[in-house]
């Protein structure tokens, strides 16, 4: 088995776009790697509703951001297979000019309506006077926020993978981390949502330099640039933020929840279990890189060896995902307690959440299918049953079972729009994504 995955690799690494592969995962592992350090580092140094105070914001960035990305950073990566060419460089940019006026704009918006709520509407929904002022916090980054992301996939248009990933997981990190430190040993850890926010302020225009100093080195005369209208780029950005916006909702929703039903330091045990779980994902997401352009040729060509390729990978998806599981699973309590004794608070929480996520493994590399074989739409609708299930069942859970209760509905969601994207692409395409 392991024998076949690696001639599936590589014969994936003869092709320049999977040149610097390992690079590049070595580096999200990395960003990982940082991730979980400066959580341990806050759990242990800062108090949990400073914590959840933390996740709160952590997870509106995210949601709200999502929205105001409109699936800019994707599209922006269809633009540059378009204007592929040496003399057509000067067209993507003026995509990204484009593009960039669209964050803004709607981040500015975003903006408004934020400071259009009465502070006693955020008291109402989320039982705490602070959610409003977090969430007017939220609104003055989304613009910085949404072109540190933006320009984080821009790069790779260039082929700079290297650089895309260290912005995305190293540079972020660091300068978090760094400022984390700083506020312990100034004693003024309060402000750490300002400097989490602070670090995309930073990066936001570090990447628009270098983004700059591309456009002088390889844009062509403006008027070699052939027109972009408007619509042109929100037909190929919305569809994109439609899947978008189903995943950063499942990721973020049962947050709010939680903070409408209990406080902030039950945000950051739960926050850190998420995290836990992230190293799960992890293993789908490494594998579905890999297997992701092969999947797209061979499904145009070859369904048979389309079939013995998914076969192999979902096989090897699921030997990893059952060894970290079980580790995962066995040990929770103890894992949990390095966060803080008071953490070990989510162990029933972050098992229920690990037996989703293993049993979502057996599914294999849907997300990647689906996207590779253009039925992006198909997930869409798949994504927006999940996110309806996940309201209702967070809205009804968690009142009466706490994190339990979130921790539920986040496996049930994702157990369903799993084993419903294997079902229809098995009705569809006679493919079996599944372990058989």
């Amino acid at each position: 088995m392991f024998k076949k995955l690696s001639e599936q690799f590589n014969r994936l690494q003869t092709g320049n776009l999977m040149r610097g592969a390992f690079q590049v995962i070595a580096l999200r592992i990395a960003g990982v790697a940082f991730l979980f350090g400066i959580t341990l580092f806050l759990t242990n140094f800062y108090s949990a509703s400073q914590v959840g105070t933390y996740e709160f914001v952590r997870s509106a960035l995210f949601l709200i951001g999502g929205f105001t990305m409109l699936g800019t950073d994707q599209a922006i990566l269809f633009f540059s297979g378009r204007f592929s060419k040496p003399d057509q460089v000067g067209a993507l940019f003026k995509v990204y000019f484009k593009m960039l006026l669209l964050l803004f704009v709607v981040s500015l918006l975003f903006l408004v309506i934020i400071l259009s709520v009465p502070s006693s509407s955020y008291q109402a929904v989320f039982n705490d006077a602070r959610s409003g002022s977090l969430l007017v916090k939220v609104g003055c980054c989304l613009f910085f926020y949404a072109v540190t992301l933006f320009n984080t996939e821009f790069f790779r248009a260039f082929n700079q993978h290297a650089k895309s990933e260290l912005y995305r997981g190293i540079i972020k990190q660091l300068l978090f981390g760094i400022g984390v430190l700083f506020l312990f040993v100034l004693k003024q850890q309060q402000y750490l949502v300002e400097v989490f926010l602070g670090g995309f302020f930073f990066c936001a225009v570090v990447s628009s330099l270098e983004v700059f100093l591309n456009y002088k080195r390889f844009a062509v005369p403006k008027f070699k640039m052939p027109a972009i209208k408007l619509r042109t780029v929100l037909r190929a950005t919305l569809p994109i933020a439609m899947s978008a916006l189903g995943f950063y909702l499942l990721i973020s929703i049962d947050v709010f929840f939680l903070k409408r039903y209990t406080n902030f330091e039950t945000l950051a045990y739960y926050g850190t279990s998420i995290k836990i779980i992230f190293l799960i994902s992890t293993v789908i997401n490494v594998i579905g890189s890999f297997l992701a352009v092969r999947i797209a040729d061979l499904y145009v060509s070859n369904h048979q060896e389309l079939q013995r390729l998914l076969k192999t990978g979902v096989r090897v998806i699921v030997v990893f995902s059952t060894l970290l599981s079980m580790v995962l699973f066995v040990f929770s309590a103890e894992i949990l307690s390095i966060f803080g004794a008071e953490y070990q608070q989510a162990t029933l929480a972050l098992r229920i959440l690990i037996l989703g996520h293993f049993m979502a493994t057996l599914c294999g590399t849907t997300q990647v299918y689906l996207n590779m074989t253009k039925k992006q739409v198909v997930l869409q609708y798949i994504l927006i049953l999940a996110v309806i299930i996940n309201c209702l069942l967070n809205w009804k859970l968690i009142p009466s079972y706490g994190i339990e209760g979130a921790a539920t509905a986040s496996a049930i969601s994702v157990l369903f729009w799993n084993f419903a994207a294997v079902v229809w692409v098995y009705k569809k395409d006679r493919i079996k994504l599944f372990l058989h």
